[in-house]
């Protein structure tokens, strides 16, 4: 049952990495490092190296950073060139961390293509909430959520396999409307 529980929260962290990527992975960071996992193992693991100091420094750089990204209109076109291969790293990354502990030898690195799934498919979420708010980024109404979303994921691991769910409801929306959008755009041949 403990690795049904690490599957579900590392596929829900990553999917919450595909809308902000260092967010769900400070998270598990700071949650894996005070013990407050519930329902599978993250310590004594090959992924232990990502709830090091030295590891919460640079990530603590990468959250203000990505943030700052975020709301700096300067920033914005960088913004947009790293936040694809930066969410599908850290979903790869959590996903992977998650498992760890659960899986015997290599086999928590089933774990990188199920993050780097699951943040492509947040990162296609992200993409139909902007064009629906007309190009512009929600902000921090999406951070605090992230962040909830992101607590609840290492509280409840089960719900890792809801917001996949969710997610892929979402993507499916997203694709119809994407069709509607340019519908009446066809160029005849």
């Amino acid at each position: 049952m403990e690795a049904a529980w690490a599957i579900g929260a590392g596929a829900g962290l990553a999917g919450l990495a595909g809308f902000r990527a260092f967010i769900p992975l400070a998270v598990f960071m700071f949650m894996a490092r005070m013990g407050w996992v519930w329902g599978f193992q993250v310590d004594d693991n090959p992924m232990d190296f990502i709830i090091s100091d030295m590891a919460a420094v640079v990530l603590l750089v990468l959250v203000v950073l990505e943030v700052l990204m975020t709301r700096v209109k300067a920033m914005v076109p960088v913004e947009k060139v790293l936040r694809l291969p930066l969410s599908v790293a850290a979903g790869a990354l959590i996903a992977s961390a998650a498992m760890a502990g659960e899986f015997p030898g290599a086999a928590h690195f089933a774990g990188i293509a199920i993050g780097a799934g699951m943040a492509l498919l947040g990162s296609y979420v992200l993409r139909g909430l902007v064009m629906i708010g007309e190009g512009r980024d929600p902000g921090p109404a999406l951070d605090i959520s992230i962040l909830i979303l992101s607590v609840l994921m290492m509280l409840v691991p089960p719900a890792g396999y809801v917001l996949a769910l969710l997610l892929l409801y979402l993507a499916v929306r997203v694709r119809r409307l994407r069709k509607m959008k340019y519908k009446g755009l066809r160029v005849l041949a």
